[in-house]
């Protein structure tokens, strides 16, 4: 299994999670890099899973971040 250190989806610095248009859509993950501006983020969100965005850099600060 992988740990946190990795490039995680849920640590991109474009991450956005947000409210669905409707109800029934519950969160929906948007990127907010220029190139990809509110498309669904590519994810996956698995906790031992690494991304391959190519557009992925970690967040900056917050909690838990060295």
């Amino acid at each position: 299994m992988r740990t946190t250190e990795g490039r995680l989806a849920a640590r991109c610095r474009y991450l956005r999670v947000t409210l669905g248009s409707r109800p029934e859509v519950g969160l929906v993950n948007r990127c907010e890099h220029m190139v990809r501006e509110g498309m669904e983020c590519v994810g996956p969100f698995l906790d031992d899973h690494e991304t391959d965005c190519g557009l992925w850099e970690r967040k900056d600060g917050g909690p838990g971040e060295a």
